[in-house]
């Protein structure tokens, strides 16, 4: 009866192990080739990015998943922000938020980040992506080592797939704790930009291999084949929910927030509900787009246009 624990720790132990080996110093490799387009279409360079975002209160980036360019792009650029805040003698200045943990992880977070449990244990008990070690570990390893909060900003899928059942009314039957887990009730529903795009998005997902999904891997997270604009908008307002309470609990830190691209492109999603929990917050969108998904960014926009960056990587 007492295997499982062991054999969990053994397990995790290993991963953690056969991380730190191969992946910890992905950063100091020779870093991916990009393409980076400013708002008005023009090539722009890394540095001119990383300035501009250094500007922003908030910072959306937005990727694919299983793009390993990506990650890289992401360590880099919170390494920059924080490296940022220091030479303005302000660390650590950045607070890290993550589409791949739910609100109901934030103690976990909170506990690991500050030392109280190990990382073996953290991974036990977060629920982790199947690609959290090799795509977002080292990221979130680099807030914790600079001190830095990280946000577990999503909501739980439970409820999201409550919604999906049972329509978004059912969640008035949650506890009060479990309340605090998502936005606040009654949240906003999808725009009519957003719907449409949604609606394109599932068209794409029913009729297109796996392989050319705008989300990349299946992870959790991603849409079902057929999409509930309540379920996909409660996503997209509890992170906005969570991005602008970290700005209020942290007011004098930035905010990046990682998730997929489909959650802040062309404005929508994330950024329409976050005009409305934090109204005065300058917000950057970075979309990251690999190989093959080069196309510019869609014509669905949000009317309230937000500075949007388009890297293609190679």
């Amino acid at each position: 009866m007492n295997r499982s624990p062991c054999m969990l720790g053994l397990f995790l132990g290993t991963l953690l192990f056969a991380a730190g080996c191969h992946g910890t110093g992905r950063a100091s490799m020779e870093p991916p080739r990009y393409t980076i387009l400013s708002p008005d279409g023009t090539r722009v360079s890394q540095d001119v990015l990383m300035d501009e975002a250094a500007r922003a209160d908030v910072v959306l980036v937005g990727e694919t998943h299983d793009n390993p360019s990506a990650h890289h792009l992401e360590y880099a650029l919170l390494k920059r922000l924080l490296e940022k805040r220091a030479e303005e003698k302000a660390p650590p200045g950045v607070t890290l938020s993550f589409e791949m943990l739910a609100r109901d992880l934030q103690g976990v977070t909170d506990e690991y980040l500050s030392g109280l449990i190990t990382e073996m244990h953290f991974m036990a008990a977060s629920r982790p992506w199947g690609n959290y070690v090799r795509a977002y570990r080292q990221t979130l390893n680099l807030a914790k080592d600079h001190g830095a909060p990280v946000i577990a900003a999503n909501a739980p899928r439970r409820y999201v797939n409550l919604v999906a059942r049972k329509g978004k009314e059912a969640l008035e039957q949650l506890s009060p704790e479990a309340k605090t887990w998502i936005a606040p009730l009654p949240y906003e529903e999808a725009s009519p930009a957003y719907r449409t795009k949604l609606a394109a998005l599932e068209r794409q997902i029913l009729h297109a291999p796996q392989k050319d999904n705008p989300h990349g891997t299946k992870a959790p997270g991603s849409p079902p084949s057929t999409i509930n604009t309540d379920a996909q908008a409660l996503w997209d307002a509890t992170m906005a929910w969570s991005i602008a309470e970290a700005l209020k609990y942290h007011p004098d830190n930035s905010v990046m927030h990682i998730s997929g691209i489909f959650h802040c492109e062309g404005g929508l999603g994330i950024p329409e509900h976050l005009a409305r929990y934090a109204p005065s917050a300058t917000i950057l969108i970075i979309t990251i787009r690999p190989p093959g998904h080069g196309d510019p960014t869609p014509s669905f926009s949000s009317d309230r246009p937000i500075p949007e960056y388009l890297v293609i990587t190679e």
